[in-house]
């Protein structure tokens, strides 16, 4: 049961609709001012805030004063007020310009400070309430410089388990009082036993928490700060007998946004507004982490292995000036040896889940994607022992409702459930590049951490509607999200292994024309410097300029209605890229071309969630533009209103291969992918052999060169030189065999030899381009015309999803076959291929999944066997977008793996610590 139940505190489920929908009371901001306040026991810092906020806001203010009798009087003028005797006298209370001139005229009081955060006296070096008190006895939101002081308060109380340090420094909020940016620290702490013992530390399996990548969403800075306080205080008594030889790492990125909402800062281009912030100078700070695929110009990314990405230089000048709290935080997590698993926290808006993990993107095998769902699993167990409010969804409903779960904007307001997962896309709706999750995911020789990793969303954990403080709700997302540090922790004592149960051996049809490498790249005249400029003072937005022409444009969405913004692409512009937030609402946006054509569209009301892509909606980006005057349009879901700002970015190079030294200052990272590799990576976990097998093996006429010759223990059991006959069939050794691609589609030998090897009794799994073989067969009623494939699709995701074989054990959520962005492909780019349901069904097929109303995966009937279709799953990678960092060779989702596991009629099996514990797939047992 979650410490902060309902029927626990004063509030209700009613008050989390309340939440949702009254934005505009939570987004209350103060405008410009003109109070003259002054006193001499005012500091300058609250003086300031004073002076410019109105004079009926209420400023958080601490009190010291020289004698207890003056509390009383201070709570004359301020009934609110909280006071303290212990270890002095001392007051908190939030007060209006006239309270504050009437507590400063007291006699006794000698200081009056500004006192942002959640423990009333923290200003004071007071601790009676704990450092980080319960949310219920809190007055608000932690403030950065409370946590800051609450970190060394800490760490000097508990020196041999706990060790908090900067790793270096964001570029800073303007601070309009001082006339100077405030650089600040990102903060670390390491907790475990004997902590100062640094070789002792790098052999201990660590487990790494961050918790503040985007300050609007403040679930996990509420959290970790408290966690911390909970393990070193002795009540994680499960996880402080492990930290002999586990360490736990929580790092507080973003801190400007964090800091944002002191009024000393503009928030969101609002002056002097109590609002924190989503990004850092640089911009959005979860879309600048160096990925494998594809990367926007729209974005900053920081590589701190400089331009060459060898060490040997320095980042380009602009990120060097704009996210140098990302490049501290990615040098750093570098330099730990033992990551064993890694969680991001995050926040959105409404959805029909209290708690999302989102599975990145990677190259997983096997073993890969068994720890990412035992990491998955062992998160969303304790987060639903944590808030068994939300497992009971009729009684949530009905609590509330009556009966009827309300909606806002086409979703539930009220969430009907604890915990649920799956990918970006299947959960809050979008796609998207430069995230930290992936970053972490992706292999060493790629950049990354290597771990599995997640991002975690947290219901009512944004500024749209989440800035106004409310102690219950934060004490239940407090509850949840320490709940999944937990997991994360358990997660980190297992050992995990998972293997492919295979029925039968499989063969896969090999081909070099699917390979990718960089020495396919011809970059033209192209390059250039690595961009330089200069601080423009109050800017919350990119301060110097990269490589690419970015501008940034301002405007303003009326509540409930719609906007517009226009930039005009140059003849000349060979790449277009367009980044929109709308910060303290929810929008739909399309994006125009000059000649009125609608194309790029986003709607925020699909999904699980709404606010997951609040602010951050997808980066679009155009290849060969049209010239003209292109528009964005914006449509509010929310009805509350927002300031909208987009930035552009246009490039001009070549569209075959854009050179990133030109677009982003950084060399491009050597690679050679092929996405085949699936199949070798699947020979490494099959219990039975997986081989390659060349068209022209196949076919019956390879004469043996350059290796494209069969397998050894083919040619052992068929001979050296052996001529087809069925009984010499290389395919008879085989009970699967896989097409990818069409390649050899126009060998008549090739396209007959498959369609024996169905007749047979074989089992076939085309995908991809390998679907237009079943037009080159014979005894399959499908023409060339009925099968398409189009590559303008924004992901490869199914529409619809029938109860069907090939979805054997698909949890409801999935429908996402493969992540776009490690294999080069922007939003709006994947390819799909596709066959007209009434032909394939009037083949004989079965439908498992469609997407526009077109078959793309299924199952076909052919003599004695069968073909089993997946349209998109393994295409090759695409080099005309940037990606500076490399690829990857394939990049299938969980529910990408598991439709290609029941394609093969085979099982996942995951063990942990030696046991069998999971086992998925239809297997053996299930033909048809």
């Amino acid at each position: 049961m979650s410490e902060h139940s309902f029927t626990d505190a004063d509030i209700s489920r009613r008050r989390f609709v309340q939440l949702s929908a009254a934005t505009g009371a939570a987004l209350a901001l103060p405008g410009n001012a003109t109070a003259d306040a002054s006193a001499d026991a005012f500091d300058a810092e609250y003086q300031y805030v004073q002076n410019h906020t109105p004079a009926d806001y209420a400023v958080p203010t601490a009190i010291e004063t020289s004698d207890a009798a003056a509390l009383s009087a201070i709570t004359g003028i301020a009934p609110d007020a909280r006071t303290t005797t212990d270890p002095a006298p001392a007051a908190y209370a939030t007060l209006t310009t006239e309270q504050a001139q009437a507590v400063a005229d007291l006699p006794t009081a000698k200081d009056i400070h500004f006192a942002p955060g959640g423990n009333p006296f923290w200003r004071l070096g007071f601790y009676p309430l704990g450092v980080f008190p319960d949310p219920t006895r809190c007055v608000d939101y932690l403030d950065i410089e409370e946590v800051g002081a609450g970190f060394e308060h800490l760490a000097d109380e508990h020196a041999d388990r706990m060790r908090v340090f900067g790793i270096g420094q964001s570029a800073g909020k303007y601070n309009d009082l001082s006339a100077r940016r405030d650089p600040r620290d990102v903060m670390v702490v390491e907790v475990t036993e004997n902590v100062g013992d640094r070789a002792a530390f790098s052999e201990k399996r660590q487990v790494l928490v961050n918790c503040t990548i985007h300050g609007n969403e403040r679930a996990g800075g509420e959290a970790a700060p408290r966690f911390i306080e909970r393990l070193l205080t002795g009540n994680e008594r499960d996880i402080e007998r492990l930290l002999d030889d586990y360490a736990l790492v929580f790092t507080f990125t973003n801190p400007d946004g964090w800091a944002a909402r002191r009024p000393q800062y503009e928030s969101n281009g609002v002056p002097n507004a109590p609002l924190h912030e989503r990004g850092n100078l640089g911009g959005d700070t979860n879309r600048q982490y160096p990925n494998p695929g594809w990367v926007s110009a729209a974005h900053t990314i920081a590589e701190p292995q400089g331009r060459t990405l060898d060490g040997t230089t320095d980042p380009p000048d602009y990120v060097a000036d704009t996210v140098p709290d990302t490049l501290a935080f990615i040098e750093h997590c570098r330099t730990y040896e033992n990551l064993v698993s890694a969680i991001d926290l995050h926040g959105m808006l409404s959805s029909k889940d209290f708690v999302l993990a989102l599975d990145g993107a990677s190259q997983s095998d096997t073993g890969a994607l068994q720890n990412s769902f035992e990491l998955i699993e062992r998160i969303g167990e304790n987060i639903t022992a944590a808030l068994p409010e939300w497992e009971t969804a009729g009684q949530t409903i009905s609590d509330v409702t009556g009966g009827t779960n309300p909606s806002y904007a086409g979703l539930s307001v009220v969430p009907e459930q604890a915990f649920n997962a799956g990918t970006p896309v299947e959960t809050i709706g979008y796609s998207g590049t430069g995230f930290v999750d992936e970053w972490m995911s992706f292999p060493e020789r790629l950049g990354g951490l290597d771990v599995p990793s997640l991002t975690m969303e947290m219901a009512y954990s944004n500024t749209v509607g989440g800035n106004a403080y409310d102690p219950a709700r934060v004490g239940m997302q407090v509850d949840g999200y320490q709940a999944a540090i937990r997991g994360a922790v358990e997660y980190a004592t297992r050992e995990v292994e998972g293997r492919f149960e295979s029925d039968g051996d499989i063969a896969f049809v090999d081909t070099d024309d699917l390979r990718r490498s960089s020495g396919d790249l011809d970059f033209g005249d192209g390059g250039g410097d690595s961009g330089d400029g200069g601080d423009d003072g109050n800017t919350s937005s990119t301060a110097t300029a990269s490589p690419a022409a970015t501008t940034t444009e301002e405007a303003t969405l009326p509540a409930g209605g719609a906007t517009t913004q226009t930039y005009t692409v140059d003849p000349a512009t060979t790449r277009f890229m367009v980044y929109p937030h709308v910060h303290e609402s929810v929008a739909s946006a399309e994006l125009v071309a000059p000649d009125g054509t609608a194309v790029r569209t986003f709607d925020a009301t699909e999904g699980r969630a709404l606010g997951g892509a609040c602010c951050a909606l997808p980066t679009w980006e155009v290849t060969d533009p049209q010239a003209g005057d292109w528009t964005v349009r914006f449509t509010d879901e929310l009805e509350s209103g927002s300031s909208v700002q987009t930035q552009f970015a246009a490039t001009q190079g070549s569209v075959d291969a854009p050179d990133p030294v030109a677009e982003l200052g950084y060399e491009q990272r050597d690679y050679e992918v092929d996405p085949l590799r699936y199949f070798r990576d699947l020979d490494d976990d099959a219990t039975d052999e997986v081989d390659g097998l060349a068209v022209d093996t196949i076919a019956g006429d390879d004469d043996g060169s350059e290796g494209q010759g069969p397998p050894p223990r083919v040619v052992e059991m068929l001979g050296e030189d052996p001529t087809r006959s069925d009984e010499t069939d290389p395919l008879a050794a085989y009970d699967h065999v896989v097409a990818s691609h069409d390649d050899g589609i126009e060998n008549a030998d090739y396209v007959a030899a498959i369609e024996e090897f169905v007749s047979d009794g074989g089992n076939l799994v085309l995908t991809d381009s390998g679907l237009h073989l079943l037009a080159a067969m014979d005894g399959v009623a499908i023409e060339s015309g009925d099968i398409t494939t189009t590559e303008n699709n924004y992901v490869a995701q199914l529409d619809t999803v029938n109860d069907h074989p090939l979805v054997t054990d698909r949890d409801p959520i999935q429908d996402h076959l493969w992540y776009i962005a490690p294999l080069g492909y922007a939003e709006n780019e994947a390819p799909v291929t596709s066959i007209d349901q009434a032909s394939f069904e009037d083949a004989g097929g079965s439908v498992a999944g469609l997407t526009g109303g077109r078959a793309v995966v299924g199952t076909l009937d052919v003599g004695d066997g069968t073909i089993q279709v997946v349209g998109s799953l393994l295409p090759p990678a695409k080099q005309t977008n940037l990606h500076p960092f490399g690829m990857v060779d394939y990049a299938a989702t969980y529910f990408g793996h598991l439709v290609m596991t029941n394609a093969l009629f085979g099982q996942q099996v995951r063990e942990v610590d030696g046991e069998e514990t999971l086992r998925i797939g239809r297997g053996s047992g299930d033909s048809a």
